[in-house]
């Protein structure tokens, strides 16, 4: 039963990660055959993963058509950036001053993105690697106000913006660059506990990927569902 459970975990983190970062594309076919014969198991594993990936909303079983990755809802973008917003914001104005060690961790965490930025990686890689650093840093600020249990149930609760997220910064330096700037923002606020701009600061960085929204869907229509508001 562990080894069961232990290949199924393994199946489950490999293609929720692949599917989050786009190496399998919205719409995109799996297969429990191909995926047993690819991680050299049975299909029981595959198929518990695939359960755990369906209820996440990562997959959809399409009856009598097969198991398809899902497709970016833009509605429900829309709907986890208007939380995000309210509720990140909140957060961070009840994060207390920082001890020294706290504030070493956000400002390391700022160099390793700019450390990111400037060495000569492959475009995917560099969106790939920041996005993982993107995440530490928003997980770190939750942490600091004890609100991690939020951040894990929101952080589950978001497969169609993680992947325009990617979809918006793939390939752009440029679009990673403003991240890092609007992250030291952030940082700063944080640090001096100085929340005069926080909301600003917030609401650009959240919705940047809307900002681009109406060009990608244009250029990725088959990625999407739902209907763009203009």
């Amino acid at each position: 039963m562990r080894g069961k459970d232990k290949s199924s975990d393994r199946i489950y983190r490999t293609i929720k990660k692949e599917i989050m970062f786009l190496e399998l594309l919205p719409g995109q076919r799996v297969n429990e055959v191909e995926t047993a014969e690819r991680f050299n198991v049975s299909r029981t594993p595959v198929r518990d993963a695939f359960k755990r990936l369906e209820v996440e909303g990562l997959i959809e079983v399409r009856r009598g058509n097969g198991t398809f990755v899902s497709l970016i809802d833009i509605d429900e973008i829309d709907d986890i950036m208007y939380m995000r917003e309210k509720l990140e914001v909140a957060v961070v104005k009840e994060i207390g001053t920082l001890s020294k060690s706290q504030e070493i961790k956000l400002e390391l965490l700022l160099s390793e993105q700019r450390e990111l930025l400037d060495n000569h990686l492959d475009d995917f890689t560099l969106s790939k690697k920041f996005l993982e650093l993107d995440n530490e840093l928003h997980e770190t600020i939750f942490t600091l106000a004890n609100k991690i249990n939020i951040w894990k149930r929101i952080s589950n609760d978001r497969p169609h913006y993680n992947r325009l997220r990617v979809l918006t910064n793939l390939y752009s330096r440029e679009e990673l660059e403003k991240l890092y700037e609007e992250h030291s923002k952030i940082v700063r606020s944080i640090i001096n506990r100085d929340y005069a701009h926080i909301n600003d600061y917030y609401k650009k960085h959240i919705y940047r990927g809307m900002n681009n929204l109406t060009e990608i869907v244009s250029k990725h229509k088959e990625y999407f569902i739902g209907e763009l508001v203009e």
